[in-house]
């Protein structure tokens, strides 16, 4: 039976009373009525020239900026088509030159509630359409008007629609979203604003562009192994600011274009190991990184 949208967003709000979450990627694959994955996972991202709007940069009173995130995901089946995912990370990061401060602390916590509301047969290969409702939340009250910021500390709702393809091993996912994002606190007055991106009667409250996100996932998928290569592209919609002398790092448009590739491999019954790696092949206020993924994986990873 199919749950009406309705229902789901019922069940949502009750998730967000009863717990916190953090971020996490949604991909297509449904957990399953009942069942679980829990993945513990260590990322390393370095970067030594990062964009000023669309010019890449570099500042030799910067040198590398290296991030290391400790995040917990986990995604659980409330029934075979509605699955809760939530995830947080603990994240550092530091400059390896300058006189900036190394920023360290619990991020946001996320989470989402995927569903799945149509299924084609196609022969022998499969079709679903996937809509998925996220909500994110600082942990913490960390620094967000800094350069090297661990995140800009806005309260975000994550609405989105898939399209998940398989065919025996091979699968197709291309997915669609929009975060809106709230407004944050600054520890200064704003010297400099546009009327549409600061508050002039909220003194130091600043807008936080929202954005859409594109993200094509291609692989293979079987139980004890599973590979895919994606392509990630966030844009800026609403009006921002670029990075300057005196304008708050959290009003900035930020933009990217990613791609990457992700391996995973079952160890012993349920346990099983990952490792993924991301490059910034273009972007707009945000550093051109490398990452690199490892980490461990309790239940099955895609089916």
């Amino acid at each position: 039976m199919r749950l009406l949208p309705s229902t789901l967003i019922a069940i949502f709000t009750v998730g967000l009373i009863c717990q916190t979450h953090a971020q996490g990627l949604i991909d297509g694959f449904m957990r399953g009525d009942r069942k679980a994955n829990l993945k513990l996972l260590y990322s390393q991202a370095t970067y030594d020239s990062y964009y000023i709007n669309k010019t890449e940069t570099h500042d030799p009173n910067l040198g590398t900026v290296t991030t290391q995130a400790l995040t917990v995901y986990g995604s659980f089946g409330l029934g075979y088509d509605l699955d809760l995912i939530v995830s947080a990370p603990y994240i550092r990061s530091e400059a390896s030159a300058g006189y900036r401060q190394k920023q360290e602390g619990f991020q946001d916590i996320s989470a989402a509630l995927r569903w799945e509301a149509y299924d084609y047969k196609l022969g022998k290969a499969r079709l679903s359409w996937l809509f998925a409702l996220g909500y994110s939340m600082p942990l913490q009250n960390y620094v967000n008007d800094e350069l090297i910021a661990i995140g800009n500390g806005s309260r975000n709702w994550d609405g989105r629609t898939m399209l998940h393809f398989t065919s025996g091993p091979f699968f197709l996912t291309g997915q669609y979203g929009y975060i809106r994002r709230g407004q944050v606190t600054l520890d200064r007055v704003v010297n400099y604003y546009d009327p549409s991106q600061a508050n002039p009667n909220g003194g130091s409250k600043v807008n936080v562009p929202d954005v859409t996100e594109l993200i094509v996932r291609t692989g293979f998928a079987t139980r004890p192994f599973y590979a895919d290569v994606w392509y990630q592209q966030q844009t800026p919609y609403t009006k921002g600011t670029d990075i300057a002398p005196g304008i708050p790092f959290p009003t900035n448009n930020v933009g990217f274009s990613r791609v990457g590739a992700t391996l995973y491999l079952k160890l012993v019954g349920q346990l099983g190991l990952t490792a993924g790696y991301s490059a910034t092949i273009d972007g707009r206020n945000i550093g051109k990184s490398t990452q690199l993924t490892g980490g461990l994986v309790v239940g099955r990873i895609a089916k």
